[in-house]
């Protein structure tokens, strides 16, 4: 297959495994920093230096757990990445380790094979980005999808549903636990509390309607369930780093969502 420029989502067997969302790539040709924006979920990430005829050096394998807050990183030209993403509570199909355990902490190199054993066999040269594929695609398939608690599940719709606006005493009461369980078990789970995760739920919303320069931004905050544009700001800048009209400014030329 032709790596191509920028982002991109890969159709691959892997997808058939229930814990994984997406298979994407991505690529540059040249050196750039990008803003990551939080999404609530995990990656199993390979990163790559392209060579000139198109084989893969320098593979090193990482996880990406869920953030609460935006970070940079610099991408090296010719530098490549392949990417899994996990739906939300089913990391625990490929961790050993619980997700909670590493939550915000970048896992590069040998510090995520101690998560991961097989990541470290995917870490020779190939002859190019189709062999790499290919061999992340068997490790996947063979790995049984995670059967996420009903409980999880069930919390994790009603955040959706509600656009992360209904209070977590709420959600609590209609999965018929305590908040103390509802926290525990889906912090284990997802990698967040209920809490954060429906924080960046807002926050996403509220993203995608920055993207429309037509939308006010203090309608943008009541529409995404913000008691006024102050909370609204507060909120963006405590996960993106930067006010709302900021964010607005930057989401074409140096955010990968």
């Amino acid at each position: 297959m032709d790596f191509q420029i920028g982002f991109n989502e890969v159709e691959i067997d892997a997808l058939e495994n229930e814990s994984v969302e997406a298979v994407w790539t991505y690529y540059n040709v040249q050196e750039n920093q990008h803003h990551i924006v939080p999404d609530g979920r995990a990656d199993l990430i390979f990163t790559f230096d392209v060579q000139v005829g198109g084989e893969l050096s320098n593979i090193i394998p990482l996880i990406s757990p869920p953030f609460t807050k935006a970070h940079f990183i610099r991408v090296d030209a010719h530098q490549g990445f392949i990417g899994l993403r996990l739906r939300a509570g089913s990391a625990g199909a490929f961790l050993k380790t619980p997700l909670s355990k590493i939550s915000g902490s970048l896992q590069y190199g040998k510090y995520a094979v101690e998560h991961i054993p097989w990541l470290e066999n995917l870490c020779s040269d190939k002859n190019n980005i189709s062999q790499l594929i290919t061999d992340i695609n068997q490790h996947v398939c063979a790995t049984s999808s995670q059967v996420k608690s009903s409980m999880v599940s069930d919390i994790l719709s009603l955040i959706h549903e509600a656009q992360g606006i209904m209070q977590i005493n709420n959600i609590a009461h209609q999965v018929k636990v305590s908040e103390r369980t509802l926290n525990r078990k889906f912090t284990n789970a997802v990698g967040l509390s209920p809490k954060q995760f429906s924080s960046i739920v807002r926050l996403r919303r509220a993203i995608d309607c920055l993207t429309n320069p037509c939308y006010a931004i203090s309608s943008i905050a009541m529409d995404c369930g913000f008691s006024d544009q102050a909370h609204m700001t507060r909120e963006i800048k405590n996960h993106m780093g930067l006010t709302p009209s900021l964010l607005q400014k930057k989401l074409n030329t140096e955010i990968l969502l």
